[in-house]
């Protein structure tokens, strides 16, 4: 089975936080997902999406292995994200499906500049991830 697309439109598509995640810096590829907006918690700073007709959100494909995938999943706190198969354009008339992190019954404000989570807070945020993860013995 081949591996997945991944569609990030926040932290992910950062290359200092992917390699930090992932120990590698993977091929970005632009794209946007068509009829979603783009959201952030009031609590804890991170962005989602949901959709929202007429809207549209920027990001990065970039392929995982399903490893990885698995990692990314327990970093985006599924359940309470929920990853879906969607399309993403990726010039006119051209298409992936791609797995893309969603919420689509939260409550958020519109994200701006201004409002989002610092880049200590995300590289702390990061570490602390990736201790309990080794700490659980995923990276065995």
């Amino acid at each position: 089975m081949a591996d997945p697309w991944l569609f990030s439109y926040g932290t992910l598509s950062e290359p200092e936080y992917i390699q930090r995640l992932l120990k590698r810096l993977p091929a970005y590829k632009p794209g946007s997902l068509e009829g979603y907006g783009l959201y952030q918690h009031p609590g804890n700073g991170y962005l989602f999406v949901k959709p929202q007709l007429g809207s549209r959100v920027e990001g990065q494909l970039f392929r995982v292995s399903w490893r990885e995938l698995e990692l990314i999943d327990c970093w985006e706190d599924v359940p309470l994200y929920q990853r879906e198969l969607l399309r993403i354009q990726t010039g006119p008339g051209q298409w992936v499906e791609a797995f893309v992190y969603t919420q689509k019954a939260s409550n958020g404000v519109p994200a701006t500049s201004e409002n989002l989570k610092r880049r200590q807070e995300i590289l702390n945020d990061l570490d602390s991830f990736l201790e309990s993860m080794r700490r659980g013995g995923f990276f065995k």
